[in-house]
């Protein structure tokens, strides 16, 4: 284990010199900002039916603020527009600040998969060999769960190591760390430790709850290095599915779930994904789903409610205390012979989703309105907000739908207070 520590170590000292992009605005108003993008609807910039479908959450971040509860726990479920967590990102940060930082939240070693991560950790496979999946691919011998990825190994010298950069004011260094994982016969056991080969703990593949290993930490650790090692001549293979970050100090726990190309089926079919997810015990929930549904000419909208309709009652049947937040998918153009053209499945989504919410009463933020509606993304590309494939983002264009929808989420939260608490 010495060499492949020495060998993660070396990766991880450059590994750590990348300096994180910032993220703005984070912890001020975005007014001024919004002065460069007149054509950004700041007027339908606000959260729908939420005096209905989000009074207990606010209410949970009032006793958090008050200092009557110590956490409240928000999941962020989506796909490339989360899995980078640049939007995500603003708004955890935002919340941080505002209502106290609980930990970093839910993190997956992305690289391992060979995919993209966000620059606010970073992962390493040091050693061994790794196969990567996500919810997308049907294999089965390969199940996903709360990342919606998957890491597998059969090699006894595979390892992973992972490093958490602070941000700004927050500290993200964690004193709880819990490894969602294979267990029971045939898996391997994991032994956890830091950059420096100090042990910190050791995970049994045959003791403790099924699919989870919890460590806890005297001090605030930055990384942790994962090492397989073989419980007996039964041992043949560990599977990851993803790890959370946490402290002790009260506050907002943010966890950002993202998968290119998902769509709410790949959801419902991850093996895993409910029961892992259940286990953090979410106050909220925010789906932001449909873009890729939406993107193909082939859409089909019936289809896509009922996908819509399964997992959202999935998530309410594994976590009936949890509440839901929906987005809609932001306008694109769609790529053809002719060039770039515009994608009016979009708009056919958005009304599914607002309308799928209306009825069910469950809260959503209409990100396709704000953006200004049908062909709105060829404004945000000229304005350097969109990427070149008129569907993405820049980052500095995610980053400012983060504020977006951070504001709108505190500007609902203060009318409930005014109205509640009279403050």
């Amino acid at each position: 284990m010495k060499s492949k520590l020495l060998t993660a170590a070396v990766i991880w000292i450059f590994a750590s010199c990348d300096k994180s992009t910032a993220q703005v605005p984070i912890g001020k108003s975005i007014d001024s900002m919004l002065l460069n993008y007149p054509f950004i609807r700041t007027d339908l910039n606000r959260l729908v039916n939420d005096s209905i479908a989000l009074v207990s959450f606010y209410e949970k971040l009032w006793e958090l603020k008050t200092g009557k509860r110590d956490r409240v726990t928000i999941v962020h479920i989506g796909d490339s527009h989360i899995q980078a967590d640049h939007l995500s990102g603003v708004v955890r940060q935002n919340l941080q600040l505002e209502f106290g930082n609980a930990g970093r939240g839910t993190v997956f070693p992305y690289r391992a998969a060979k995919s993209n991560e966000p620059t606010s950790y970073r992962s390493v496979a040091s050693n061994g060999n790794w196969t990567g999946k996500r919810n997308l691919a049907i294999n089965d011998s390969i199940p996903t769960g709360i990342s919606g990825f998957t890491i597998a190994t059969t090699d006894t010298n595979a390892s992973v190591l992972l490093t958490v950069k602070d941000q700004g004011s927050l500290d993200y260094g964690f004193t709880r760390f819990t490894l969602f994982h294979s267990k029971g016969t045939g898996s391997y056991d994991i032994a956890v430790c830091d950059e420096l080969n100090c042990r910190l703990g050791y995970f049994d593949a045959m003791k403790g709850d099924p699919m989870i290993s919890v460590l806890e930490f005297q001090s605030p650790a930055h990384t942790v290095f994962l090492d397989c090692t073989p419980h007996d001549t039964s041992g043949k293979r560990l599977d990851i599915y993803g790890m959370l970050l946490e402290n002790n100090q009260p506050g907002i726990l943010y966890n950002s779930i993202g998968v290119n190309g998902a769509m709410y089926y790949h959801y419902n079919n991850s093996a895993y994904f409910l029961s892992q997810l259940a286990m953090l015990k979410p106050d909220l929930i925010i789906v932001s789903l449909g873009t890729n549904e939406a993107y193909v000419s082939r859409f089909n909208n019936d289809v896509f409610r009922t996908n819509m309709d399964s997992l959202i009652s999935g998530l309410q049947n594994a976590m009936p205390d949890a509440q839901l937040l929906l987005t809609t998918p932001g306008d694109s153009f769609r790529r053809s012979r002719k060039g770039y053209l515009k994608n009016p499945n979009m708009q056919v989504a958005r009304n599914t989703i607002i309308s799928y919410g209306t009825e069910h009463n469950l809260a959503c933020w209409d990100l396709y309105g704000v953006m200004g509606g049908y062909g709105s993304m060829s404004k945000w590309y000229v304005a350097g907000l969109g990427a070149k494939d008129r569907l993405h983002f820049s980052q500095t264009g995610y980053e400012l739908q983060g504020a977006l929808f951070y504001e709108a989420m505190m500007g609902s939260y203060e009318k409930y207070i005014i109205a509640n608490h009279g403050k």
